[in-house]
C-alpha cells in the first residue's frame, strides 16, 4: 500500500465517496496473522441510488468488495498479498456467518497508477471494455479480483473519482476537474477538503525536514494554487454578498466562515480530536487571526500547542 500521507487520504476519501452506497471500513484487520485491508466496503441491500453517480466506482462497488489502492505501480508480490487477504476474508465470513452465496462474499479491486503488461498476463487478467472501461482488467472466474490501471482510464466524468488517485499529470488534471465542478455539486467541497488535508500533511512533512519528491513538490504547488483561488473566490463572493445586502457584514461573515472551515479541517487532520470548547475559542477568532493560525498550526504537535497559541491571542 502507498505510504503515509497518501494511505490516510485514501482511507478517508473512499469511505466518504461511498457513504451513501454502504459502509466502508478503513484499515480492516484480518486474523490470525494481522493483515490490513485499505477499505472493506459492504454494499447496502438493496443498492441505494444517489443524486450524483460515481460512474465507474459505482459499478465496481455494486457488491461487497475489498479495495486496495497503490500510490506506485503494484508489484507481483503485492498482488499475491492482496489475493491472500481476499481468500482469508472470504474464509472468515464463511466461518462466522455460514455464508456460501457467491454474491454475498467480497471480491477484490486493486487500483494502481500503471502496470506492466507482463504482470497483467501473469495473473491471466483480460481487459473487458464492453462491460467496464478501458484500463479495467478482470482475472479468470474463481479468482474474484480485478485490477484498475488508473492512468489507462479514459478522461471522462465517469472516471474522475478514480483518476484523483493517480499520480503526476493524471492526478493534477483530475483535481483541476474537481475544482471546476459546479459549486452545487454535492461532493465537491467535501472532497476538496480532503485534498487540502493531503496538502496540509505534505507541508507538515516538509517543515519537519522530510524531503519531498519532485512529484510531491508539484502536487503541493498545484494544491496551493487551488487553495488560494478558493480563498479569493470566497473573498469575491463575500464582497458580492455585502453589496447585495448593503452592508459590510455579509462580506466579513463569508470570509470568516471560509477561513474557519479550512482551519478546523487542518487541525482535525493533524490532531484528530478537537474539544468543543477549543472549537468555540477558535470560532471566535478574527479572520486575520484565523489566517495566521492556518500557517502556525503546521508547527503544532499537540493540543497543548493550540491552547498555548490561543492564550497568547487573548488579552
Amino acid at each position: 500500500m502507498s505510504q503515509f500521507p497518501y494511505d490516510d487520504f485514501i482511507k478517508e476519501y473512499i469511505p466518504e465517496l461511498l457513504k451513501n452506497k454502504g459502509s466502508g471500513t478503513p484499515s480492516q484487520k484480518i486474523a490470525p496473522e494481522v493483515k490490513e485491508i485499505d477499505v472493506w466496503f459492504i454494499a447496502n441491500e438493496p443498492v441505494s441510488t444517489t443524486s450524483e453517480n460515481l460512474g465507474l466506482l459505482d459499478k465496481l462497488t455494486r457488491t461487497s468488495c475489498l479495495l486496495e489502492v497503490y500510490r506506485n505501480p503494484v508489484t507481483h508480490a503485492e498482488i499475491e498479498a492482496c489475493l491472500l487477504k481476499l481468500l482469508e476474508m472470504r474464509s472468515k465470513i464463511r466461518r462466522e456467518n455460514g455464508e456460501n452465496r457467491k454474491e454475498r462474499l467480497p471480491v477484490l479491486w486493486i487500483f494502481t497508477p500503471t502496470l506492466s503488461k507482463r504482470i497483467l498476463e501473469d495473473f491471466g487478467t483480460r481487459e473487458e471494455v464492453e462491460r467496464w472501461e478501458k484500463g479495467v482488467y478482470i482475472a479468470p472466474t474463481g479468482y474474484y479480483f480485478g485490477i484498475v490501471v488508473i492512468h489507462q482510464l479514459p478522461v471522462t466524468s465517469d472516471t474522475l473519482w478514480l483518476r484523483i488517485l493517480g499520480k503526476g499529470r493524471v492526478q493534477f488534471e483530475a483535481i483541476g476537474e474537481l475544482k471546476n465542478l459546479p459549486d452545487s455539486h454535492p461532493r465537491k467541497n467535501t472532497i476538496l477538503d480532503l485534498v487540502y488535508g493531503l496538502l496540509t500533511v505534505l507541508e507538515i512533512n516538509r517543515k519537519q525536514g522530510q524531503s519531498l519528491s519532485t512529484e510531491e513538490q508539484q502536487l503541493v504547488m498545484k494544491l496551493s494554487t487551488i487553495f488560494r483561488e478558493r480563498l479569493e473566490q470566497a473573498t469575491n463572493e463575500g464582497r458580492e454578498q455585502g453589496r447585495e445586502q448593503g452592508r459590510e457584514q455579509g462580506r466579513e461573515e463569508g470570509l470568516h466562515q471560509e477561513a474557519l472551515l479550512l482551519v478546523m479541517r487542518q487541525l482535525k487532520r493533524k490532531l484528530r480530536e478537537i474539544p468543543s470548547e477549543i472549537e468555540m475559542r477558535i470560532s471566535n477568532l478574527s479572520r486575520a487571526n484565523l489566517e495566521v493560525l492556518s500557517e502556525e498550526l503546521l508547527d503544532f504537535n499537540s493540543l497543548a500547542d493550540v491552547i498555548t497559541w490561543l492564550n497568547l491571542q487573548e488579552p
